[in-house]
């Protein structure tokens, strides 16, 4: 009988031990993500968009360190774009990229913000690239960033300009969240947002089959609340563009499996401000829209501005 026993005190103590170790994997791969390099994302952008990262090189960019509030610097990049015919450019695009990636990744919609006679300021946020953050937080403290880029691009430029973000996968959450608490905020673009990071979450649990949901989501939640002071329950761009005012475009691939195509959907329903949905096709997965569908991107892009934004 001291087998048994000793097999039931063993199982008693290990299922818990087990599931805080499914729980912690789920945490850490929101908290640490492996994170891109800028010469591993360059030579991906070399790879998908030559043309485009030419274009990079060739601009004339400013490089400054905004500092976080949360105490760490934020490398950002200043591209100008003078329109003669315009006089005195007072237009600015902020570019926020993706998870895990880098600034490198805003370079397609910075191109295009450029065309349509946009200043751009983009930066790698805490956590990536060569910004500092010893965690990533998924929207949460990424939108407190943004706001600091914001204010020091007001403080930096002049208090007269005409802003708006464009934002892909995380960094599209960061500016759904920001732009319903900042009027300064005069249109977003928003690429493959999820609509509540709990969900997102509960998503990426589903698709791995042998972590079950419950109790590894509540603890993946509980350990990422405790580690990041952000709760997941909080970081809900669905209940964010219910509150907006700015225009907003949001675009999401038809393939992808990452972030559900149905989030965009989900957001768009939500919306209140003059809005626009495109879903891309050619199998676009996540945030491979732009590049599984150049053309028809760029021409959604400046039919949402010429028809739901006013630069006036």
């Amino acid at each position: 009988m001291n087998w048994i026993a000793s097999l039931v005190i063993a199982l008693a103590l290990s299922i818990p031990a087990a599931f805080l170790l499914l729980g912690l994997r789920i945490a850490w791969g929101g908290m640490h993500p492996y994170r891109w390099s800028l010469l591993e994302t360059r030579a991906f952008e070399a790879e998908r968009t030559p043309d485009l990262l030419a274009q990079y090189d060739a601009w004339e960019k400013t490089a400054y360190v905004v500092t976080s509030p949360h105490g760490y610097g934020l490398k950002t990049y200043y591209v100008p774009c003078e329109d003669p015919a315009q006089g005195k450019n007072r237009k600015f695009a902020v570019i926020a990229h993706g998870f895990s990636y880098t600034h490198l990744g805003s370079i397609k919609y910075a191109a295009m913000m450029k065309d349509l006679g946009y200043h751009v300021v983009f930066y790698d946020e805490r956590y990536h690239g060569e910004s500092g953050g010893k965690t990533c937080t998924l929207g949460g403290m990424e939108q407190d960033d943004l706001r600091a880029v914001v204010d020091d691009t007001f403080a930096r430029f002049g208090p007269d300009l005409f802003l708006g973000c464009v934002g892909e996968s995380m960094g599209a959450v960061t500016a759904l969240l920001e732009q319903a608490d900042d009027p300064r905020i005069r249109f977003v673009i928003s690429d493959c947002a999820f609509a509540t990071l709990h969900g997102q979450f509960r998503h990426l649990v589903k698709r791995v089959r042998y972590i079950p949901l419950w109790p590894s989501l509540p603890l993946g939640e509980w350990i990422f609340r405790r580690a990041t002071h952000v709760d997941p329950a909080s970081v809900r761009p669905i209940d964010a563009v219910a509150r907006a005012n700015a225009p907003i475009l949001f675009i999401h691939g038809e393939g992808d499996r990452y972030v559900p195509t149905a989030d965009a959907t989900l957001l768009y329903e939500a919306c209140r401000s003059p809005k626009a949905l495109w879903i891309a096709g050619n199998g676009a997965r996540h945030a491979e829209s732009f590049r599984k569908n150049r053309k028809e991107y760029v021409e959604t892009v400046h039919r949402f501005m010429a028809e739901h934004v006013s630069d006036r």
